[in-house]
């Protein structure tokens, strides 16, 4: 029970400060609002400014908890003091007693399970992994630190950032619950704004359409951000609307910071800014506006991308890696990463609307069989507020489509589901039976019945959510094996080593650092190398021979002179030059240039065939290694030992003249197949252990698992523990 008082606490002291802080950010701005849209208006745009306030604590390495407790204290405080807690503002115009009884009656029903979900034990996916996992990293170093092993460290964390004093307090459950109050906060919104434009049915219904999607509701219920996210995006254009009725130019300020939090928070978010500027633009029909606008946004968006600038060399890193060119983030991961979000599994993308609205196996999750009648939205075109409503909609549709599971539709729902209710008019009989139809399909028995393999809620789990059974039962019960994995690695790996995982480990529930094998360049490089002890087509079973004239040369380079189809990659095991049949002695004065990935360079040169440099970018003309021997060597013959699996590569030898010029000596060359001396695998576990990674952790169903499995002292790996259908090795010295 102390559990579940802890997880209410540290949320509900999280939430109270953004709402606090956006009462006092209303009292500035002088902004007239009715009172039911004061929670849900102020609820988010404190939450921007608080998030601001736990960067600036974790920048300054200060992620204590009593510094965490007493920030929310002190916003609290203020807020009572002034008097600006008070629910004031003008009164909206009755809504029927029908309307009230159900909405209520829905709203209330699905909250409870919500809520119960929210606050049982933490078992999302992403929430138990990444989103949690970093503030549960940080708070251990009481602030940010450079994290280069998991692309999620450089994602906006402007939700993460609320989750950070919430977790402290009450750990896992507390950051879902501020979570699920963002859910509770945009279906306020949406009711808000249908009763300030005078359709409080079509208000109820789009909030209702929203909030009770099944996917809204697991994503709201778990530490996500995708539900913050929309209800950023809708109060942005709940700003938007009220500036434009008023215009009040102190309310560009709350449309700038909400723009740039919106981004802050996810960077599909990004059109939100967008729709920002060229809405004030158009209105304004002046750029002097627009200057508050950009100016606040920038406040937002500047930290993160400071950060990013900092750890990552990158400012919006896990992407634009070819423009932002670091030894953090490969540019064919990027590319291969953003490919598979766009199809996922589903095959044919005319079948997406179905999946995302039935099946939602493929997508992760449904919104419910009434969003097959989307298409209904387009009626409320012949309304102004359908207009308004559809253009921020359509945007936010548009990048969608870069990521295509079903969660990444729910910043959509909010404008798409007032302009279904507001396409019926005002025909209160039909909005009730949409509302009634959602709310019945919607309800997890139902949900079962139609999406059985879709993410979804299961039930009302109160008994877990007061902890009346144990917290790491529960866990242990209802999130195997996953939970068990992390817990065994908490267990059986000693502090400070790193774990070399080939998939995803639900890092949120262990203080050992996971090295995800995909999720940075670091771990690819090291996974890589264990898979040449297992696979062929990555051994070195291939040498590329270059014959010519003797000649003597400072600086010699090997050119790819073509582009590859697809994403074939360039890669050297190792890279030999020769004079007079004797092998070049390498020096400590050579100097190794590669481009792209020039930091990995040595790795052609290691002596070891476990490792191997790769251009992490498609083939393309004039990527090159390049040797300057630091003296002029005698060179008659280069060979190039690599793989298989970069056939499409066309080299050509070149030695710099004494006028500094590039001269092709040698093209086409000899291929020779042959075997592999001997087994790598040794080999590549000591390329971990060189690396300071001591433990593999391998999953029964991974790649290489049989191999590891059946002969571990041949890879130099003893079995540390196992279960759970995984296996934790310890690499041997």
């Amino acid at each position: 029970m102390i559990e579940a008082l802890a997880a209410l606490l540290g949320a509900a002291l999280t939430v109270a400060a953004c709402y606090a802080a956006g009462t006092l950010a209303l009292e500035r701005l002088g902004a007239n609002l009715h009172r039911p849209e004061r929670f849900p208006l102020a609820f988010v745009l404190g939450a921007s400014c608080v998030h601001l306030a736990v960067f600036a604590v974790m920048a300054l390495k200060l992620a204590y908890w009593p510094v965490l407790a007493a920030i929310p204290a002190a916003v609290i405080a203020a807020a009572l003091w002034t008097g600006t807690w008070a629910n004031r503002g003008e009164r909206s115009a009755p809504v029927s007693r029908a309307l009230k009884v159900l909405f209520g009656v829905l709203f209330g029903a699905f909250t409870v399970l919500y809520l119960s979900n929210a606050w049982a034990p933490e078992m999302s996916p992403d929430g138990s992994g990444y989103h949690l996992g970093l503030v549960s990293r940080y708070l251990r170093v009481h602030g940010f630190e450079q994290v280069t092993t998991t692309i999620y460290a450089n994602l906006g964390g402007g939700v993460e950032m609320l989750f950070v004093p919430a977790f402290a307090i009450g750990r896992h459950s507390a950051a879902a619950l501020v979570h699920f109050s963002f859910a509770i906060a945009l279906a306020l919104a949406i009711f808000a704004y249908g009763r300030r434009i005078g359709k409080p049915w079509v208000g109820a219904a789009g909030a209702l359409l929203t909030y009770l999607s099944p996917v809204v509701g697991v994503d709201g219920a778990s530490a996500y951000n995708d539900v913050a996210v929309a209800a950023i995006a809708f109060s942005v254009f709940y700003w938007l609307e009220l500036w434009d009725e008023s215009r009040n130019p102190r309310l560009l300020v709350p449309i700038g910071l909400l723009a740039g939090y919106a981004v802050a928070a996810k960077y599909t978010a990004f059109v939100m800014l967008v729709y920002a500027v060229g809405f004030v633009s158009w209105r304004a029909r002046k750029l002097r506006p627009l200057l508050p606008v950009v100016a606040c946004a920038a406040v937002m968006i500047a930290p993160w991308a400071i950060k990013n600038w900092i750890y990552a060399q990158n400012p919006i890193s896990p992407f634009g890696n070819r423009i932002f060119r670091n030894p953090y983030v490969h540019p064919v991961f990027e590319m291969e990463y953003t490919r598979d979000l766009r199809r996922y599994r589903v095959e044919n993308l005319w079948t997406l609307p179905l999946e995302v609205t039935t099946r939602g196996f493929k997508t992760q999750g449904v919104t419910g069989p009434v969003f097959l009648a989307a298409p209904l939205a387009l009626l409320a075109l012949r309304y102004r507020a359908g207009r308004r409503l559809l253009a921020p909609g359509l945007l936010l549709l548009a990048v969608y489509f870069t990521n295509v599971g079903t969660r990444f539709l729910i910043p959509c729902l909010p404008f798409l589901s007032l302009s279904m209710a507001m396409a019926l008019g005002n025909v209160t009989g039909l909005i009730a039976l949409l509302m009634v139809f959602h709310a019945a399909t919607s309800w997890p028995s139902s949900v079962k019945r139609y999406a059985p393999n879709a993410w979804r809620l299961t039930r009302v789990p109160y008994r877990e959510a007061l902890r009346r059974i144990p917290e790491d039962r529960f866990l242990r019960e209802r999130f195997a094996p996953f939970y068990q994995r992390a817990r065994m690695i908490e267990a059986y790996v000693p502090a400070g080593e790193r774990v070399l995982a080939i998939s995803n480990v639900q890092d949120a529930y262990t203080s050992r650092e996971i090295l995800v094998s995909f999720q940075a360049a670091f771990n690819t490089v090291l996974t890589y190398s264990l898979s040449m002890g297992w696979g062929d087509a990555y051994q070195p079973a291939r040498t590329l021979v270059f014959r010519f004239p003797g000649r003597a040369a400072q600086r010699m380079r090997v050119v790819q002179t073509e582009k590859a189809a697809a994403l074939e990659q360039w890669s050297v095991h190792e890279l030999r030059f020769f004079g007079g049949g004797a092998e070049v002695v390498r020096r400590p004065q050579w100097r190794l240039r590669a481009f792209p990935n020039p930091w990995d360079a040595q790795l052609a040169f290691d002596g070891s065939l476990a490792t191997r440099w790769r251009s992490w970018e498609p083939i393309w003309p004039g990527m090159y290694i390049d040797t300057d021997f630091g003296r002029p060597e005698t060179v008659d013959e280069v060979r190039i030992e690599t793989s298989t699996d970069a056939a499409s590569a066309l080299l050509q030898a070149e030695a710099m003249d004494e006028h500094g010029t590039w001269v092709k000596v040698a093209g086409k060359p000899e291929v020779q197949e042959h075997d592999v001396p001997g087994s790598l695998r040794r080999a590549a576990t000591r390329e971990l252990h060189a690396r300071g990674v001591n433990y593999l952790f391998v999953e029964d169903t991974n790649y290489g698992a049989a191999d590891f499995r059946k002969d571990p002292q041949a890879w130099g790996l003893t079995v540390v523990a196992a279960g759970s259908g995984a296996t934790l090795y310890q690499v041997s010295p």
